[in-house]
């Protein structure tokens, strides 16, 4: 099986992935208001959620993590196991030392997406978030 590694690709591959990945991160830049960011990752608010948008040159992907504080108990982390056999998109999980919810999912880029795609995406994260949040808080109110 030939496995092709990142040194191995062309110079112009390696170009082109830079550049997505650049240009992906200048255009959610533009679309959300971002508070805090450093050479991989910008972070902001979002509809109730810590959001931190993670970008790879490498790959390149845009990983999306969203966080969200929560009363944890035992039962909870067997909850999670649940919730990730039930999701496609990312993972659930919870850290007991930071009383804290997060959801994060990845997202490959071939191309740079037009900013209604990257809120397509970005609005699925939030609601499958949203559900995990309800199902491990029992909330029954709108978050």
């Amino acid at each position: 099986m030939n496995h092709m590694k990142y040194n191995n690709l062309s110079k112009e591959e390696k170009h082109l992935r830079k550049k997505i990945a650049g240009k992906m991160r200048e255009m959610v830049k533009e679309q959300l208001t971002v508070t805090v960011e450093d050479m991989t990752s910008l972070a902001t608010e979002y509809r109730g959620f810590f959001l931190q948008i993670s970008f790879s040159e490498v790959h390149p992907l845009m990983m999306i993590c969203l966080v969200k504080t929560i009363k944890l108990t035992a039962e909870r982390y067997l909850m999670v196991n649940q919730l990730n056999l039930n999701s496609a998109l990312g993972s659930h999980a919870v850290n007991d030392e930071l009383c804290c919810y997060s959801y994060r999912a990845t997202q490959w880029l071939d191309v740079v997406v037009s900013p209604d795609r990257f809120y397509e995406i970005l609005d699925r994260c939030v609601d499958e978030a949203i559900r995990g949040y309800r199902i491990l808080s029992k909330e029954l109110t709108n978050i």
